[in-house]
């Protein structure tokens, strides 16, 4: 598991050669230069945002806390006291990054919920250039001046709210990477989010790590939007600050599971065939979808994100091609 050494967790005073040579075999990129943080474009896997664009560079103070060989880089974006947060979206999780792990001794069973919550409190670290133009365990390139973090459980990719406890100070960071793995961190931020907690100097914080789930995410955006949303038995309702009595139902649209496409049907039919060999249920749950000489198999649908991860995982097992979610689909 290349990424799980990759954020071993070691910090610069820790010293042994075992651990010396798994960080001298990390690759990275160095910082004379800005890097672009593009992705890369993978169809099976969950994209992310497009990234903040930084335009104005300055010299980054050195100095600090941080991991062995590690540190701040040469140059630092010159606006990073006003790069907003990541903006909170309900992604479909990376089934490669569902299954347990043993790191360092250490055993690891990620979440494979976006709904199931989790809030913790411990020491937040946070990794800097050693690690920057790399790969993140998500299969997307870490870059060290956006809002990401990197956690041994959380579903990957999710959104984590961090408070750093000794200010008061928040922000909120797409989590795409595992790590830390040192005994005692329980979130591994990036230099920028570290830098707007204000604990670059001291290297580690004491922090609130809360997980937003589907719902904290709609009321993160109602209330930005100038709403706010309750609940009503399973129905999730906005209604508008403005006249609280006006409800408005927020329809979620149904999901389905994308597990092929081609352009003979001759194989999607076979693709079907094979579902419905190895599960029957999936089987009548399964249709082709044709469009401009296309043939997409669809399993579905589902009414939560959390139904279509469980099956998509499932599938998986015996199905070839990675389950990619899909919404808002036109089907006869």
């Amino acid at each position: 598991m290349r990424e799980a050494f990759m954020r071993s967790g070691v910090f610069r005073f820790v010293s042994t050669a075992s651990l010396a040579l798994i960080l001298a075999a990390c690759s990275s990129v160095p910082l004379d230069k800005p890097v672009s943080s593009t992705p890369a474009k993978t169809v099976a896997k969950p994209s992310a945002p497009p990234p903040v664009k930084h335009e104005n560079w300055e010299p980054a103070p050195q100095g600090g806390g941080y991991y062995l060989d590690d540190g701040p880089g040469d140059l630092r974006p010159a606006n990073l006291d006003d790069l907003p947060s990541a903006s909170p979206q309900v992604e479909p999780i990376a089934i490669r990054n569902t299954r347990p792990y043993t790191v360092m001794g250490q055993s690891f069973t990620p979440q494979t919920s976006l709904e199931e919550p989790y809030s913790q409190k411990g020491r937040a670290s946070w990794y800097g250039k050693k690690f920057h133009g790399a790969k993140t365990a998500n299969g997307e390139i870490y870059d060290m001046h956006q809002m990401t973090a990197a956690h041994p459980t959380l579903p990957l990719p999710s959104y984590a709210k961090v408070t750093n406890l000794a200010n008061g100070k928040s922000v909120i960071v797409r989590v795409n990477d595992r790590g830390p793995f040192l005994r005692g961190r329980i979130i591994d931020l990036s230099y920028a989010a570290a830098y707007q907690l204000d604990y670059i100097k001291q290297g580690s914080a004491e922090v609130l790590v809360e997980k937003m789930t589907p719902d904290a995410i709609a009321q993160y955006h109602a209330e930005k939007n100038g709403t706010m949303v309750v609940k009503n038995g399973a129905q999730v309702q906005q209604v508008a600050l403005s006249n609280p009595s006006t409800l408005v139902p927020v329809h979620r649209a149904p999901l389905y599971l994308q597990i092929g496409a081609f352009g003979n049907k001759n194989n999607a039919e076979a693709l079907v065939s094979q579902v419905s060999s190895n599960h029957q249920a999936f089987g009548k749950a399964s249709q082709i979808l044709s469009e401009s000489g296309v043939h997409r198999v669809l399993v579905g649908p589902f009414t939560t994100i959390d139904q279509a991860n469980e099956a998509a995982i499932e599938l998986s097992a015996f199905v070839q091609v990675q389950p990619v979610i899909k919404q808002d689909l036109i089907l006869p």
